[in-house]
C-alpha cells in the first residue's frame, strides 16, 4: 500500500473532526499526561503582552487559551487548523482569539508574527521542512517558534506498548513512509529540521511527565477509542485471535509500568525554540 499524502490528509481531518470532543476532555483540554507541556510550550515562546501569536494545527485550543492568558488589550492571538470540529471547540475556549479553517501546509495568511506555536502536529505533515520554511517567513524578524513533539517509542510508552505488537502482526497497517508520532523524538532530527528551514538559535530541551492510563482495560479501551481510531477497523479486520493475541502481548509489555493496579507511563516530550534570524 502507497503513502498518499492528500488521501492521508483527508482521512486525518475526517477523524480529528469525529474525536475533537473527546480529545479535548479526556486530553488537550484536561492537561493530562503530555498536555502538561502546555504551559511549558507557552514559556518557552516568552510571549508579551503586546505580542501577535499564531498558534499552528491549533486543534481544540489549549495552546491558544494559555497563550491568549499572556497577552494585552494590544495583542492578538490567531489559530488555524484543518478540522472545522476542533475549531469550532477552540472558539468556546478563546472567544477573543480569531481562528481560520486552514491547512498549515497552505497557509494564506499575510499578517506578521511576533511568535508562532505548534504543538504535537509538526510531526504529522507531509512536508514539515517546507511549512516551518513557511512559518519562519511569517514570522517577524527575530520573531520566535516554540513547538512541542513526543519523544521516542521508548520514551512514549503509552504508544509503544500497543502498536508494536499491532506492527509486528499487521506490518503493513501503515503504508510505507508515512508520518509517525515519533518522527521527531530525537532532538537532533528535531533540531536538524528547524535549521534546514531558515531557523537560528535552535534549542531542544526535554521534558518526562507522566500518564496514568488506569488498568490494562481502561488503557486498551482508550487507546483502541482514540489513538487508533483511525487503523482499529484494520486490526479488527485480521479477525478475533489477531486482537487477542495483540492484546495479550500489549498486557505483558504493560506490566512493567504497573503500580497499585494502574499503569503509569512515563512520557517524554520535546520542546524546540528557535528565532526567524539571528537576531534575539
Amino acid at each position: 500500500m502507497a503513502y498518499d499524502p492528500t488521501k492521508y490528509k483527508q482521512e486525518s481531518i475526517v477523524s480529528w473532526n469525529s474525536r475533537a470532543r473527546d480529545y479535548h476532555d479526556g486530553w488537550a483540554g484536561a492537561g493530562r499526561g503530555p498536555f502538561r507541556s502546555t504551559k511549558e510550550l507557552v514559556d518557552a515562546a516568552g510571549i508579551l503582552e503586546s505580542d501577535f501569536v499564531l498558534d499552528v494545527a491549533c486543534g481544540t485550543g489549549a495552546v491558544s487559551k494559555e497563550a491568549f492568558l499572556r497577552l494585552g488589550p494590544s495583542g492578538m492571538l490567531a489559530g488555524i487548523d484543518f478540522a472545522r470540529g476542533a475549531l469550532r471547540i477552540a472558539k468556546e475556549n478563546v472567544p477573543a482569539g480569531h481562528f481560520v479553517e486552514m491547512d498549515a501546509e497552505n497557509i494564506g495568511l499575510r499578517a506578521r508574527f511576533d511568535k508562532v506555536l505548534c504543538q504535537y502536529a509538526l510531526m504529522f505533515f507531509p512536508e514539515p521542512v517546507r511549512v516551518l520554511g513557511e512559518l519562519r517567513r511569517l514570522l517577524k524578524k527575530g520573531g520566535r517558534i516554540a513547538v512541542a513533539v513526543h519523544g521516542t517509542a521508548q520514551g512514549v510508552p503509552y504508544f509503544s506498548t500497543i502498536m508494536e505488537p499491532v506492527l509486528k502482526r499487521i506490518p503493513d497497517i501503515r503504508p510505507e513512509g508515512a508520518p509517525t508520532v515519533h518522527r521527531f523524538g530525537n532532538p537532533k532530527d528535531l533540531e536538524n529540521a528547524l535549521a534546514s528551514a531558515g531557523f537560528a538559535n535552535v534549542a531542544v530541551r526535554k521534558f518526562v511527565f507522566d500518564y496514568e492510563a488506569g488498568p490494562f482495560s481502561e488503557y486498551w479501551s482508550d487507546y483502541m477509542a482514540t489513538t487508533a481510531a483511525a487503523i482499529r477497523s484494520k486490526i479488527e479486520a485480521r479477525g478475533s485471535q489477531v486482537v487477542a493475541d495483540i492484546k495479550k502481548e500489549a498486557e505483558e509489555k504493560a506490566q512493567r509500568f504497573v503500580k497499585d493496579g494502574k499503569i503509569r507511563f512515563p512520557w517524554d516530550v520535546l520542546v524546540a525554540t528557535a528565532t526567524s534570524s539571528t537576531t534575539t
